[in-house]
């Protein structure tokens, strides 16, 4: 078990913000969500999400992201992220079970799920570098 992760993840990975003047703003250890089945499938049943972790969706090119909550009872924060690591939109508070679409304001090749408030606690908005460490 990763810090309190039980999704049976085989390897700890991390993805980290920095602030301006590269000091680090936050980091959380991620399960990476890159095959289809495992896009598809998500956070989806999960019932606990541990602090400081999240899912990382690795997808190939920028385009346009949408999610949805369905079967998802933990309330997220989705941080959409392009090519560069660059925070592109940030959607705040995802409401568990919704069937709402969830849109990316522009194009992100990279999407993070973590539990809802930590992309306000950790001050990361549009234009916050990020870098992944698989």
């Amino acid at each position: 078990m990763i810090h309190g992760i039980d999704s049976g993840w085989a390897s700890a990975q991390e993805i980290v913000f920095y602030a301006k003047g590269n000091s680090v703003m936050c980091r959380f250890m991620i399960e990476r969500a890159a095959t289809r089945e495992e896009q598809e499938r998500g956070l989806m049943f999960r019932r606990h999400l541990a602090e400081g972790t999240g899912m990382l969706f690795l997808f190939e090119g920028e385009a346009y992201r949408t999610f949805w909550m369905k079967n998802t009872v933990i309330s997220l924060d989705i941080i959409f992220l392009n090519g560069s690591w660059k925070v592109v939109d940030v959607y705040p508070f995802a409401q568990p079970l919704s069937e709402k679409n969830i849109t990316s304001k522009f194009p992100a090749q990279y999407v993070l799920e973590v539990n809802a408030g930590e992309a306000d606690r950790c001050g990361i908005q549009i234009g916050t570098k990020a870098k992944y460490y698989p």
